[in-house]
Parts: structure tokens; sequence; C-alpha cells
């Protein structure tokens, strides 16, 4: 995704495809034949062929992170820029009806937000206090407030949604991954009841977890991929790359590509006068 335009590659011939021009943030929700285009305007566009399904008048000036959930009926997007410190506000949009439900602002340095269906919460790395806070998707009224010892990056839900995986950024500079298993109780609300520390070789950028929710990997300053064991809580594997990740996708290969298009063309032509 690079200067407004986005390459499209084939994994299987190795090879580039097509660019899709004055588009930087294609998403794709678990319907392979389309995706979203936060832009100016929501726009709903169709893959591989790329014509336009909908367009929704909803603008996005800093798109910053989003997820498409709920059987690709909801989008949540937080807009922000990317210096410490930024002014964020996070937009719910309704998009079987393509209504905007919210744009609210979010108090302090909010990195990263991860949403948990299980759990019935979004969790927000609010860097600037050292805490995770745990929202209501509805309204984004916090629920719960956990201290972290430094500053959350990124996180994400990991297992069956009810373990929260944590990138923290150490005041030495150094990086770590936490591990919390969160607990839903009707009294008393969202608990914490176990914590793990898993070290990492320097600070983390981004998380991204596994499809089968056992492993998560965390791109570090330092140009390198770790790979973490949640179950273990040990690093298992480690890859160099040329500098710093900038995003991390885990994709699922078991998921299906879209069908390409069966064109009415190639059949003989036909009357539909009647029944007969």
């Amino acid at each position: 995704l690079v200067n407004s335009r986005t390459t499209v590659l084939d994994l299987r011939t190795l090879s580039v495809r097509d660019p899709i021009p004055g588009v930087t943030m294609p998403r794709f929700g678990t319907l392979p034949d389309r995706y979203l285009v936060l832009a100016k305007q929501l726009l709903v566009m169709s893959y591989p062929e790329r014509a336009l399904m909908n367009r929704f008048e909803i603008s996005f000036d800093h798109p910053w992170q989003s997820a498409i959930l709920a059987h690709n009926t909801v989008l949540i997007v937080l807009e922000r820029l990317p210096g410490a410190g930024s002014e964020a506000s996070m937009t719910a949009v309704n998009l079987s009806e393509g209504r905007l439900v919210y744009r609210r602002p979010l108090g302090g340095d909010i990195r990263h937000f991860a949403p948990s269906v299980t759990l019935g919460v979004i969790a927000l790395a609010e860097a600037g206090g050292n805490q995770v806070i745990m929202t209501t998707p509805a309204t984004l009224m916090p629920v719960a407030t956990f201290p972290t010892a430094g500053k959350p990056v990124d996180l994400v839900f990991a297992e069956d949604g009810s373990t929260l995986v944590i990138g923290i950024e150490l005041p030495d500079g150094g990086g770590e991954i936490l591990i919390w298993k969160i607990k839903a109780d009707k009294k008393d609300g969202l608990k914490k009841k176990k914590e793990w520390t898993v070290p990492l070789a320097t600070t983390p950028l981004r998380l991204a977890v596994s499809p089968d929710g056992r492993h998560v990997a965390a791109g570090l300053t330092s140009g390198e991929l770790q790979i973490v064991e949640l179950k273990g809580r040990i690093p298992v594997a480690t890859v160099d790359l040329r500098a710093a990740p900038r995003d991390i996708v885990w994709c699922d290969p078991s998921t299906e590509g879209p069908l390409l298009p069966d064109w009415s063309d190639d059949d003989a032509p036909t009357l539909g006068l009647g029944r007969r």
C-alpha cells in the first residue's frame, strides 16, 4: 500500500497483478468477492472485477485501523495520525443500512483496538496512561481498566476470544508480550484471572494472531518477527526482516478466494417468451 496505490500479488505464480490506483486501505471481510474502500466516501467494490457495488456518504480522514465484524454488517474504524499522542476517534458503521452509528473522540493515546465477540467488548491500547481499557461496542463506555508496566502499542484477542495478548514497550526500550486470561463475571464484570509475561528481543510494533488462535506474531523495531506459542508461552521462531514491519497480517490458507466470473455470453443465445 504505497502512495495511494495498492499492488495485488499472485502468490501462486509469484507475479504482480494489476494495481488498484487511488486506494491505500482495501479491507476484505468474510466475503471474498468484495472489499471496502475507506476514503472521502465509503465504497463497496467487487473483486476481482473492481466494480462499484455501493457508495455511502461517510468519510474517513485518517483511517488507522479497521475491523469488519458481525458477518459483514458492522465496520469499526480507528482514526488517528501516526505520531505518538495523536488525537484519536472511533467510528462505527452499520453496513447493512449504510448508516453512521457514531463517531466519537477517544481520550488518551489510543494506539490500536481489538474486538472480542466472546466477551462483548472492544479493548483499547492506551499508551499514554499505560493501560488497557475495555469498552462496550455500542457506546464505547469503559467497563474495566487494567494497568500495564509499559506502553501498550498493540493488542489482539486469541484462542476462544477470552485471551488478550498485548505488545508492551518497556521504559528501558525493551519489549514484552502480556497474556491475560479474562473472564466475564455476572456480578463483578470483567476480571483478569491469569497473567503471563513473555520477553521479546526488542520493542514490538504490531501483533497478529494465527487463524487457529494458538500463536501470535510480533513485529519488532529491530526488523525481526517473533512467533510466540500461547499455550507454552515461549517464542518458537524468529524471522529476520529487512526493516521494521509497518503491519502484519496472518493469512488463513484454507480460506477460499473469489470465484472467477462466469460470463453469460459464453452460452448460446435464447429467447424467454414463456414457460415453454
